[in-house]
């Protein structure tokens, strides 16, 4: 029997594709992903960000609120050089740190003050402390996280 057993179908009896076939999609493939990569990364880029943001206005937040509920003063330590925060309550029974996503930075604690770490106080009875912390990606874009000092809502901002 004509065909039976026999290697392919149809006239040329040969099926697949041809190495420069394989070669030319390669290469189609790999500039749609040159193309895309940097707009990719740009937006994870801007999730890291906006994700370290809220972290630091929470952390913030929940140093404040901590000193309210215990009626006990809160030490706040922002130490851009070692890229760390971290609150305890002056009584030794409250202490937490917050960690940033990778590839953000604390570049500036607000109102600007010496360079190097920032020590503050957060008393019970007192509004949120007007202080601001800016964060910057290494790609340079930045925002601006903290508390409101008037009602003391968690807030993150673009950077003006």
């Amino acid at each position: 029997m004509p065909g039976a057993g026999g290697r392919g179908s149809g006239v040329g009896g040969r099926g697949g594709i041809t190495l420069i076939e394989l070669l030319v999609a390669m290469a189609i493939a790999g500039m749609m992903v040159a193309i895309a990569y940097p707009s990719l990364t740009g937006g994870l880029d801007g999730i890291r960000l906006r994700t370290a943001g809220q972290s630091v206005a929470a952390f913030l937040n929940n140093a404040h609120g901590r000193a309210e509920r215990d009626q006990a003063p809160v030490e706040v330590l922002i130490d851009p050089g070692r890229n760390q925060m971290s609150a305890q309550s002056l009584d030794g029974k409250w202490e937490r740190a917050v960690n940033l996503a990778e590839g953000v930075r604390i570049a500036e604690v607000r109102p600007a003050a010496e360079p190097g770490p920032r020590r503050f106080v957060i008393l019970p009875g007192v509004p949120a402390p007007g202080v601001r912390v800016r964060l910057e990606t290494f790609r340079g874009r930045s925002l601006v996280a903290g508390l409101d000092p008037v009602t003391g809502v968690p807030l993150v901002e673009e950077d003006k």
